[in-house]
């Protein structure tokens, strides 16, 4: 593997939008056919799914941080070779949302001295220094409730 930085392991937590259009119907046949308040409750549901997900959204990338960074403790500081380190790779881990709140990237930015990021070598391996792969974000990844906040959301917008 060539250390470009391209290969850094990236969880990203997304939900998409297959709400808003169909409510939105929804809420203009009900008004056509005169039951006007109905429409209205509609479009008050549709408006706290779409602030709620993104908190939703933000709970789970923060899950996904604990959940990486414990792993990276577990993995990098309970090796038989006795490493103690610094702590530089797991405080790393952090969330990058994007703007509109419905997808965070989860990942480590800690460089290593040659330049390269160091969650490459701990996620993959190094083969030329008999570095085993330890598969933190992808298990961390794997590992993740996405639906743990999902009742939660409906409760709070559906009403």
């Amino acid at each position: 593997m060539a250390w470009d930085n391209e290969h850094v392991p990236v969880v990203r937590v997304q939900a998409q939008d297959n709400f808003s259009d169909d409510l939105t119907s929804m809420a203009k046949l009900l008004k056509d056919s005169g039951n006007e308040d109905l429409a209205k409750l509609v479009l008050q549901d549709k408006a706290r799914l779409k602030k709620n997900i993104p908190k939703a959204i933000n709970k789970i990338a923060n899950d996904e941080v604990d959940g990486a960074q414990k792993l990276i403790k577990e993995r990098q500081y309970h090796s038989k070779s006795g490493y103690v380190g610094h702590g530089n790779l797991w405080k790393s881990v952090a969330k990058h949302p994007s703007r509109d709140g419905m997808k965070s990237d989860i990942y480590a930015n800690a460089e290593s001295i040659d330049g390269y990021e160091y969650i490459q070598a701990f996620e993959y391996g190094l083969k030329n220094k008999n570095y085993p792969a330890h598969h933190v974000m992808h298990d961390s990844g794997m590992a993740l409730d996405v639906d743990k906040y999902s009742d939660e959301i409906i409760r709070k917008s559906i009403k």
